[in-house]
């Protein structure tokens, strides 16, 4: 219901909101600008009958002075029997130019207050604040419960792609839309009059004016007592008028004062809604806070950033959706397949594991967790596949299952499966999936296998858990789940270096360059270059034969001008069997996948990298690039020293030359036997010192070692106050684990 909240509005009112926020954010330079051309004076240094004084000695046939929010003075009056308008400078009186405010100014003002369409634009601007306030508290919601709750939205977003780019703009723009789209609601619900109007502080006219020779306007004693900062307006009177006086509009309130005696006619105090009203305008529109402006005109030049990126990710979901073949009723089903999503990528898995049941003569009905049903009379199993959302949290049509199943009684002989989607950013990886398998098996179910759980989609991991879903179910599974891979590029080796030849762990780094596809010398030199990337992001490769991508670790960067891996051969091993047996000189075709969530954290503070084996690679790249001396320290664990030893000589120059300030090893073959988690302990009062000084860690390695390098962190950060949780909350630990 959430989502629906978000996306509806945005997509309805995409346009006009585009519209609005562009107009709003070109007017919100407007008090900057008036502000910088003004002379500024200090509260106390002027009084208002000192100002019009030398006003008037500039200009005798004065009508009024005004002054804006900006503190810009503008003086109207008569010349030659034409009225005009002069920018004025308060500390001599003098004109300093004419007052001609923008006619493309005035535009858009109209193009953002009515969007040029009188009264019915005046409707539609106040129903967009409307549906901007509705966008905004539905979209801080969303992102409170994709960060683990609302303490923890000031935490790093993870996350890749589109979404973490609209959730990070989101975070940072989402208090000004907000504040805009509330104010600007205020004041068109008052301009229709369903908010009671304010009422501007207008004492009654003075019965009686003195009819006395009138004083210089720089004697008058009450305009003498008014600061020129509180001035609004100071009207003179008409000169072919004896019983008119001096109307003054202060920030305070208004008056009139009588032009013979300098006295005070009448006053009257702004009242209380009056300020409300006031402040709400200022609010809106920055005049007075020249930088709350600006502020909220960077807030809105990001909607149509939001828009587009919001309008792409609901297309990504709504394609994302299935339409599932051979899916039969609830009561006719002996195999049950329930989908946690809040993306819908989960249901390409579901699709892909209904039509392999399917084909196995199973009859499959696949439906939404909210629609768990008590009318599975012929079911014999359960599977489920479900993501996580935020810290634990249900997906958006997952949030109702736990309740349902705890109010249904479902037959205890009924196996299930569950399968969890996830990040292993995140601390609670696949954290909803168990509690759904936890509340499967206090209901008396019988689980068919242990809880699964898939890491960023992972293609491989996925058809690993068929396989035990097969032999579990003993019925034989053909999964044919074809993900869409993305654009590849030919790229050609030129350079490798090869370790531990002859040895189990033989392992090479591989140096690609850009390889164009055609033999047009124009063509050629618009495709050498390479697409931007960063040392960590992933390359995707497909091996020969296969249609599955392997992803590696990048050690490069794109300004480095080529694409750097690091791979050890497995013992039949389709990719890295192929990759290892290139030669100088052949191609390849890969793909570029973003991993924005394994970078180093911006700033200063130093680096704890922890790895083993290949995981170095991207460790190398992060160093390499290290040219402002930032303090790194590095845990290597490697099998053994000499010609196996990854990086072995360039890591040493890297020390030398001050890129990486600790290089630390752990060496795991039979004479050493020790492993990079013990070097981890040995070091642990030095590690919490740089923890407590803000340390960011970052670990990249196989799935087992990154496991016990955790359970080490954990023991150095006992007494601290701090886990691994904890840091991983706040983004100052990072995995890239496989």
């Amino acid at each position: 219901m959430l989502r629906k909240l978000h996306s509806l509005p945005g997509l309805i009112a995409a346009i006009v909101l585009t519209i609005m926020a562009l107009s709003g954010a070109v007017l919100s330079v407007k008090p900057a600008v008036e502000r910088a051309g003004t002379t500024r004076l200090a509260q106390g240094t002027l009084d208002v009958a000192t100002l019009a004084a030398r006003v008037k000695a500039q200009h005798p046939v004065l009508e009024k002075i005004v002054r804006k929010p900006s503190g810009e003075v503008i003086a109207y009056y008569n010349s030659d029997g034409e009225s005009r308008a002069s920018r004025i400078d308060p500390s001599t009186g003098a004109a300093i130019g004419l007052y001609a405010p923008s006619p493309a100014m005035h535009w858009v003002t109209n193009l953002h207050r009515k969007f040029l369409l009188g009264n019915a634009g005046r409707i539609a601007a106040g129903v967009a604040a409307g549906f901007m306030l509705l966008l905004g508290a539905s979209g801080l919601a969303l992102l409170a419960r994709r960060m683990g709750g609302w303490r923890h939205l000031p935490d790093r977003v993870r996350g890749s792609g589109l979404q973490r780019v609209h959730n990070e703009i989101a975070r940072v723009a989402l208090i000004g839309l907000m504040l805009s789209a509330t104010t600007g609601l205020i004041m068109s619900l008052t301009t229709f009059r369903i908010i009671p109007e304010r009422h501007a502080a207008e004492p009654a006219y003075p019965d009686y004016v003195s009819r006395l020779a009138p004083l210089p306007v720089g004697q008058l004693a009450a305009l003498k007592g008014v600061d020129v900062t509180a001035l609004r307006e100071l009207a003179f009177p008409a000169p072919q008028n004896p019983r008119d006086v001096y109307a003054l509009s202060t920030s305070k309130g208004a008056g009139y004062v009588d032009p013979s005696s300098g006295t005070w006619l009448a006053w009257q105090d702004n009242d209380a809604l009056q300020r409300v009203h006031e402040t709400v305008f200022m609010l809106h529109t920055g005049e007075g806070l020249w930088w709350l402006a600006l502020l909220l005109g960077a807030a809105s030049a990001s909607v149509p950033m939001l828009a587009v990126s919001g309008i792409w990710l609901w297309a990504r979901r709504r394609r994302a959706m299935p339409v599932l073949a051979n899916n039969v009723r609830t009561r006719q089903a002996d195999t049950v397949i329930l989908v946690g999503s809040e993306s819908n990528a989960t249901w390409g898995f579901a699709t892909a594991i209904h039509q392999a049941l399917t084909r196995a003569n199973l009859r499959v009905h696949t439906a939404s967790m909210n629609d768990l049903s008590s009318r599975y009379g012929k079911a014999q199993r359960l599977i489920i596949l479900t993501s996580t959302f935020g810290d634990a949290n249900a997906p958006s049509n997952a949030t109702q299952f736990l309740h349902k199943l705890a109010g249904m009684d479902v037959p205890p002989p009924m196996g299930f499966a569950v399968l969890g989607f996830g990040d292993r950013q995140y601390p609670n990886f696949c954290g909803y999936a168990h509690k759904v398998h936890e509340a499967l098996c206090a209901k008396g179910m019988r689980p068919l296998m242990d809880l699964g759980r898939i890491d960023r989609q992972s293609e491989s991991a996925f058809r690993k858990w068929v396989e035990q879903l097969s032999t579990a179910l003993d019925v034989a599974l053909e999964v044919r789940y074809q993900p869409s891979s993305p654009r590849t590029i030919a790229l050609r080796l030129i350079e490798r270096k090869d370790y531990g030849a002859g040895a189990e762990a033989f392992t090479s780094v591989l140096r690609f360059v850009r390889s164009p596809k055609t033999d047009s010398a124009w063509q050629r030199l618009l495709s050498a270059r390479l697409p931007a990337f960063e040392a960590g992001d992933l390359a995707g490769i497909v091996p020969p034969g296969d249609t599955v991508p392997r992803f590696y670790s990048l050690a490069s960067d794109s300004q480095d001008g080529f694409v750097e891996i690091c791979v050890r051969r497995h013992p039949d091993g389709l990719c890295s069997g192929y990759l290892t047996s290139l030669k100088q000189g052949d191609s390849i075709d890969a793909f570029i996948r973003t991993n924005a969530g394994f970078r180093p954290a911006a700033g200063a503070a130093p680096l704890i990298l922890v790895g083993a084996g290949t995981g170095i690679g991207p460790f190398v790249g992060f160093i390499r690039q290290n040219a402002a001396g930032r303090p790194v320290h590095l845990y290597f664990g490697a099998r053994r020293s000499g010609d196996s030893f990854l990086y072995d000589e360039e890591l040493r120059r890297l020390v030398g030359m001050g890129r990486l300030t600790v290089l630390t090893t752990a060496l795991s073959s039979p004479a050493e036997k020790t492993y990079v988690q013990e070097r981890l302990l040995a070091d642990a009062v030095a590690l919490r010192k740089l923890v407590a000084r803000g340390a960011h860690v970052m670990v990249c390695g196989g799935r087992d070692m990154a496991r016990e390098v955790a359970n080490a962190w954990e023991r150095i950060l006992a007494g601290s106050g701090l886990t691994v949780n904890d840091l991983k909350l706040r983004g100052s630990y990072v995995e890239d684990v496989y």
